[in-house]
């Protein structure tokens, strides 16, 4: 099996990620809280969807090894060309930081469910405090996720190894991405509603790239094969 089809599974990966991160951030069919609300109201999310976000929690480890999958198709098609090789490094390892620190923040969301279960447990825990600290650890990981898509909208300006349309786009999301980091010091739900408006264009994004490494590569048209003048004949 030839590398192309390979990468071609990883263009299916990042839809298989897309997928499975839809269904767990919305399978409890409510807006999560933003984390200036109050204590009651965060309280009672936790309460009321405790099945739910730990549901969302393993979608989450499963989306994981997709994206996983996806950066390495990824990676592998920047570095084709000798001006995209760095970067190519460059993107994969933020994508990497934003998965390794998005996986933690929904794993503290989790712990937080499963330790509600417990009634000797409930008066130790503040669910406010760990919501807000799986929000700042999710907002540490945008900045790796905007290296990501920074890193790959100039390897198209350079290469064009995607349509060259994707390019402007990528830079704008990779911005996007940034503004929301501001999660990490402040809770103003603006930004929170910022973050969320960058994650789901970030998420067509990664459509976008993942139906650009499956599609077929067009085949350089051979060369015309110019015949050799047969050498002149002595009489």
């Amino acid at each position: 099996m030839n590398d192309t089809k390979w990468e071609q599974y990883g263009a299916l990966a990042g839809l298989v990620f897309v997928i499975l991160v839809v269904v767990g951030a919305f399978i409890t069919w409510t807006t999560p809280p933003s984390p200036d609300d109050s204590f009651r109201d965060i309280a009672s999310y936790y309460e009321e969807h405790t099945g739910a976000i730990k549901a969302g929690a393993f979608l989450t480890g499963l989306a994981a090894v997709a994206f996983l999958w996806f950066l390495g198709s990824l990676w592998s098609t920047l570095r084709r060309s000798e001006d995209t090789r760095r970067l190519a490094t460059i993107a994969t390892g933020g994508g990497i930081v934003g998965l390794i620190l998005a996986v933690t923040a929904s794993a503290v969301n989790a712990t937080v469910a499963i330790a509600l279960n417990s009634r000797d447990a409930i008066q130790g825990i503040n669910p406010k405090f760990f919501y807000t600290l799986s929000g700042v650890i999710g907002g540490m990981g945008n900045f790796g996720v905007a290296v990501l898509v920074a890193a790959t909208g100039v390897a198209i300006l350079r290469t064009r190894v995607f349509p060259a349309w994707l390019a402007g786009p990528s830079l704008v999301i990779a911005l996007g991405w940034i503004v929301s980091g501001l999660v990490v010091a402040t809770d103003a739900t603006a930004i929170f509603t910022v973050g969320f408006i960058v994650f789901l264009l970030w998420l067509v994004w990664v459509l976008l790239v993942s139906f650009c490494m499956f599609r077929p590569q067009a085949a350089e048209p051979e060369a015309a094969v110019t015949p050799t003048p047969a050498p002149p004949t002595t009489p």
